[in-house]
């Protein structure tokens, strides 16, 4: 506490002005982001600083507490990663860079997660992204030092899926209401699915690999009208609590999102 006084003493100018100005720039690139590419990467750079500034100072205070969580999280990737049927082959193609969490949204209709590392790290616009527990989204948009999420709670966000147990695919999309919960959509109505039953990534992407896990089904009823089941699962994932994330890329995904980038100039 004295440490904290003993701060907020010493810059507290300082942190009104960038308070207010962050409150100023931030309300000015809502009404405006993702409206072009130029203004994108300008506010996503702007933004990134301002997020990473506001938690630095919470890390300055928390530090102990983070770096043993970092530790325990990097361990559970670990496990999660053995865990996988094709490991060797998951090793082999596919590799982990980590990033801080400077900003998230989970209240919103399309949310996003701002990270730490940018252009200038590797990333480029398509990469899929992980956490400890499961999936996090896909690469947005980058700047030099940043980059922006499409956030798994965002309904602009589709994710190809199965069931582990019998591999049946179909594809993951936010309800738009709960952080905890999401849908599956494309299950046939003779697939047998049953409460519990674990969802994964299929696999069929490059952008993430077979078997990450994503949740558990936690509802599902059988729809007449599409002839695919209204299933409701329970994410793996806590979006109000993750902290770190690991951008996941491969020689085959680089080659193919390098490819639909010159197709898009």
């Amino acid at each position: 506490m004295q440490n904290l006084l003993r701060f907020l003493k010493m810059y507290n100018v300082l942190i009104v002005f960038l308070f207010l100005q962050g409150i100023s720039i931030n309300l000015y690139l809502n009404n405006n982001s993702f409206q072009n590419s130029l203004v994108l990467k300008k506010s996503n750079s702007v933004k990134g600083e301002i997020y990473n500034f506001s938690n630095n100072i919470f890390e300055y205070f928390h530090l102990k507490k983070i770096n043993a969580q970092l530790l325990n999280e990097n361990s559970k990737l670990h496990n999660l990663l053995n865990s996988q049927k094709q490991e060797n082959q998951i090793k082999k193609k596919h590799k982990y860079l980590n990033a801080k969490i400077i900003n998230n949204s989970i209240h919103k209709r399309d949310n996003y997660i701002t990270i730490d590392k940018g252009e200038k790290h590797g990333i480029i616009q398509g990469m899929g992204v992980v956490c400890e527990n499961g999936v996090l989204g896909i690469i947005h948009s980058t700047s030099k030092n940043y980059s922006m999420i499409i956030s798994v709670l965002n309904k602009k966000s589709a994710i190809s899926i199965c069931l582990k147990k019998q591999n049946n695919y179909g594809s993951l999309k936010w309800n738009g209401f709960n952080y905890k919960t999401a849908n599956i959509e494309g299950i046939p109505n003779h697939v047998e699915v049953e409460i519990g039953d674990t969802i994964i990534t299929n696999g069929y992407s490059t952008i993430f690999p077979a078997g990450i896990n994503i949740g558990s089904v936690k509802s599902n009823k059988k729809n007449s009208e599409t002839g695919n089941q209204d299933i409701e699962i329970n994410l793996f994932t806590d979006f109000n609590n993750v902290k770190y994330a690991y951008i996941v890329s491969s020689e085959e995904s680089l080659e193919q999102l390098e490819l639909e980038k010159l197709q898009n100039e």
